[in-house]
């Protein structure tokens, strides 16, 4: 275990429970199955219930594949096990009566030898 993990390791779990918001997690793993009727594409889902915190995009972070209306999506990796986030996955969460889809476009990561912190930049769809 390196350093990061024994003195930063603890810290986002307790903040992210009292500060984050309720949401979920969608894990979307595998190549996905073509459905020629229809033209979509199905993949295999893993939903998980987890807290998080969600903030704006900053205007010094709009670059390249960002955008005003793309949000930060914050949450300790406690919550996700040995889950890696990537950009195949996705949140769903509430906001004013709707259920927003995020898709995850970015991750950013806070690590020793394991992730301890995400920094996921998503779009809102």
């Amino acid at each position: 275990m390196s350093k990061i993990d024994e003195v930063f390791g603890g810290l986002p779990g307790p903040i992210i429970s009292k500060w984050g918001q309720s949401m979920v997690f969608i894990r979307n793993a595998g190549e996905g199955t073509y459905n020629q009727s229809t033209g979509s594409i199905t993949t295999t889902e893993t939903r998980i219930n987890v807290k998080a915190v969600i903030t704006q995009v900053s205007p010094t972070e709009v670059e390249g594949e960002l955008q005003a209306t793309d949000v930060k999506i914050l949450i300790d990796a406690g919550q996700l096990g040995s889950t890696y986030i990537t950009t195949a996955d996705q949140f769903e969460y509430a906001e004013d009566t709707k259920t927003i889809t995020a898709n995850i476009i970015r991750v950013n990561t806070t690590r020793g030898d394991k992730p301890i912190f995400y920094v996921c930049f998503a779009r809102p769809q």
